[in-house]
């Protein structure tokens, strides 16, 4: 392994927009299915739901943590609905599940979404079976990322040493406690209006994509 990441030996990804990119519209889908959740919940017209949607997603996290809080919102089956989305655009990526496996050490998933929702996506891209584990919002007692105590809680229960974890994220701003802890923190930047205003000291490396990214590591490797 490169110098700069031979101390590695928890590699720990974030799951949508990282294990795979946007064009698959995965997100926008989920978007929608929390918005109509909040219409069916309210009796609301679309509008007024998205705007709900939103303001608690910017006041808790996640639209979730304002249902909970504010409205006794169970959280299984609110995820089992908002989850409900196609994955037929997600393809097999056969590379990139053969780089993740090269690499040394464990391979986690560290991800907002929920575990049943975190299978259907690696099944889709080929991808089932190369984590060791799965720590979701549940386990994180629904505070998302970036919530310090939730990579408390990912360190102590998984038994990680950050400061040889290293964290791959499409959100600037959930590297911020990755890196506090000592975690090497990887941003992949899909350059879709993406943000890093205020965390760029929290950014160890800016890619583009994963399996580009892990491409290139495996070749150099190769040649030295």
């Amino acid at each position: 392994m490169l110098s700069r990441f031979e101390h590695i030996d928890s590699w720990i990804f974030d799951l949508d927009l990282t294990l795979y990119g946007p064009e698959a519209n995965i997100m926008a889908q989920v978007r929608d299915r929390i918005a109509l959740y909040v219409e069916r919940h309210f009796n609301i017209g679309s509008d007024a739901a998205h705007q709900i949607r939103h303001t608690y997603w910017k006041k808790y996290g996640t639209t979730l943590g304002g249902l909970m809080a504010e409205h006794g919102v169970d959280p299984h089956g609110y995820l089992d609905f908002v989850h409900d989305v196609d994955m037929s655009l997600l393809q097999p990526a056969t590379d990139l599940r053969d780089q993740i496996e090269a690499l040394p050490g464990r391979k986690l998933i560290f991800t907002n979404a929920d575990a049943p929702y975190a299978q259907r996506v690696l099944m889709a891209r080929g991808l089932d079976g190369v984590f060791e584990d799965i720590f979701d919002i549940h386990r994180m007692q629904h505070l998302p990322k970036p919530a310090p105590t939730s990579y408390d809680r990912l360190c102590t229960e998984l038994h990680i040493d950050p400061t040889r974890a290293l964290f791959v994220e499409d959100s600037a701003h959930n590297l911020g406690p990755a890196k506090a802890l000592g975690m090497t923190t990887i941003w992949v930047n899909h350059d879709i209006g993406a943000d890093s205003s205020g965390v760029e000291a929290f950014i160890d490396h800016e890619i583009a994509d994963i399996s580009g990214w892990l491409s290139s590591i495996h070749a150099i490797e190769r040649t030295i």
